[in-house]
Formats: structure tokens, C-alpha cells, sequence
């Protein structure tokens, strides 16, 4: 297993980041916000964050957990 540098994150990163963990949130039905937090959303977006995903729609499809 191949280890990663982390990526720095900017403040303009951290406002797509924000946006990203909203659209995500809000795309799910009101039965899978009772089933899932929005905590899992933010990891699964940070990690990906942190290996350098910068794309709005490959994050959301981290989010999701999803192949974009």
C-alpha cells in the first residue's frame, strides 16, 4: 500500500468542501438523512480531499459513495 502525502487545503478549498457536504446532504431523502450523518459525508469528502480530489462532482460522488 502506497503512502500518501497529505494535500494542504486552502480556504478556497474548504468553501468547496462546504458546498460539496451541503449538495450531498440535501440530495439524499429524508429517509437516508435518518440513516446516515452528515459527519460520514465530511470524511468520506476529506479523504478524498486529501489525496487531491479538487472536482465538485468526483467529491459529491466520494460523498455518496458513488463512481463519478
Amino acid at each position: 500500500m502506497a503512502i500518501h502525502e497529505p494535500v494542504p487545503i486552502d480556504l478556497k478549498t474548504v468553501t468547496i468542501l462546504r458546498e460539496v457536504l451541503e449538495d450531498a446532504w440535501y440530495s439524499l431523502g429524508a429517509e437516508q438523512q435518518a440513516m446516515m450523518s452528515k459527519t460520514v459525508l465530511a470524511e468520506r469528502i476529506l479523504r478524498s480531499a486529501a489525496k487531491g480530489e479538487r472536482d465538485r462532482k468526483r467529491l459529491l460522488a466520494a460523498a455518496l459513495n458513488i463512481a463519478a
